[in-house]
């Protein structure tokens, strides 16, 4: 078997501007195709693909995404120019995806078998800078009437508005979890938006309020600030979806300690190097929860990967906020895997359990 194409598309968005993500397609000259989902910019992944990854990878067996990930992540005497991370996952995913098939094997057989295939999601809902707790709150209510019993409210500060609105961050994640009953966890997301000093007061009020874990409440690069908030409190801490290499996430345990660790299946570089991150974080006894909230073909990816960490129990993120409803993205897949009652079930069909629908991929695709 030989990779002899490789696809990428835009598709079209909803009405409310969720959606239009890109479909990454791998084709092999057995009629075996391996699916992925990529960023937003097509034009800078289709640069990437048609300059130097075609180039590298058409001919070659698809059946070895790990050497395929080291001629195209860390480049090679060859090809010595590195290729972005996030669109070294997209192939990586599609390659696991055709070994898949090609076995009669679903991907979490190929890594070692799975620990189970049930596996609990949390609601996550963000943008919480630009709103008001009772929005925030509206949200959260629809989710749990969707039947999640797990939450994560995002501030989405990003690290360029250090401490813009501390005060009503903390009342967005007061407000829900007042609401929520007292077994539901919430966890809170301050998306790199705090300063030490203030990640440190933030956290003890949550503390107070019960909070399941405090996520990335510094920028993603400040390591060593990780470290003196981690010691200073006794919530958990979480962070790593921005980071891009299990050589990173190395650093950030020896140099930052967090509790846990949330790699992030596309920015880390694939199934091939999530697994590596995985193996660290189980040798350092970490609490692994994965960051790969959209639905589709590439949190199915994280989901097989995750169902195979024995200790892993916390719940999967999920949310419709990037995709668009569930509904919308299932109507692109013959059989599709989506969420019922706040889980997804994953299958023993090859690869990563889903087929697309040729006429209604065809009527989705805008570029």
């Amino acid at each position: 078997m030989k990779i002899t194409d490789i696809k990428v598309n835009r598709l079209r968005p909803q009405q409310n501007g969720a959606g239009g993500s890109l479909i990454v397609r791998v084709f092999t000259d057995e009629g075996v195709v391996g699916i992925a989902e990529g960023g937003r910019s097509l034009g800078v992944f289709k640069a990437y693909v048609d300059e130097m990854i075609k180039p590298r990878i058409v001919g070659m067996s698809p059946l070895q995404p790990r050497q395929i990930w080291e001629i195209l992540a860390p480049g090679t005497s060859e090809h010595a120019t590195r290729i972005p991370s996030q669109i070294v996952g997209s192939i990586d995913v599609a390659c696991w995806d055709i070994m898949g098939k090609a076995a009669g094997l679903p991907i979490y057989a190929l890594l070692g078998g799975a620990k189970r295939t049930k596996i609990p999601l949390y609601w996550s809902r963000g943008n919480g800078w630009c709103k008001e707790p009772e929005e925030m709150l509206e949200e959260v209510q629809e989710g749990y009437e969707k039947g999640y019993r797990a939450f994560k409210v995002r501030m989405d500060w990003r690290d360029y508005r250090q401490d813009s609105d501390p005060t009503k961050d903390l009342a967005i994640f007061q407000k829900c979890r007042e609401w929520l009953p007292d077994h539901v966890p919430l966890g809170f997301d301050a998306n790199c938006g705090y300063s030490v000093s203030t990640a440190i007061e933030q956290g003890r009020r949550l503390e107070e309020m019960g909070v399941a874990h405090f996520e990335e409440p510094l920028p993603q690069y400040d390591f060593p600030g990780l470290r003196q908030v981690v010691d200073a409190l006794d919530c958990a801490i979480s962070t790593g979806e921005q980071e891009i290499s299990a050589w990173r996430f190395r650093d950030l345990m020896i140099l930052g300690n967090p509790d846990i660790l949330q790699p992030d299946i596309l920015n880390v570089g694939g199934l091939s190097e999530v697994m590596r991150v995985y193996e660290m974080a189980v040798a350092n006894n970490k609490v692994i929860m994965p960051h790969s909230p959209s639905l589709g073909a590439n949190s199915l990816a994280s989901l097989h990967a995750y169902s195979t960490v024995t200790n892993a129990v916390r719940p999967h993120e999920f949310s419709e906020e990037f995709t668009g409803p569930v509904d919308h993205v299932a109507s692109l897949f013959i059989d599709p895997i989506i969420p019922k009652n706040g889980a997804i079930s994953l299958t023993n069909r090859p690869g990563l359990g889903v087929e697309l629908d040729e006429k209604a991929l065809a009527k989705a695709i805008i570029a």
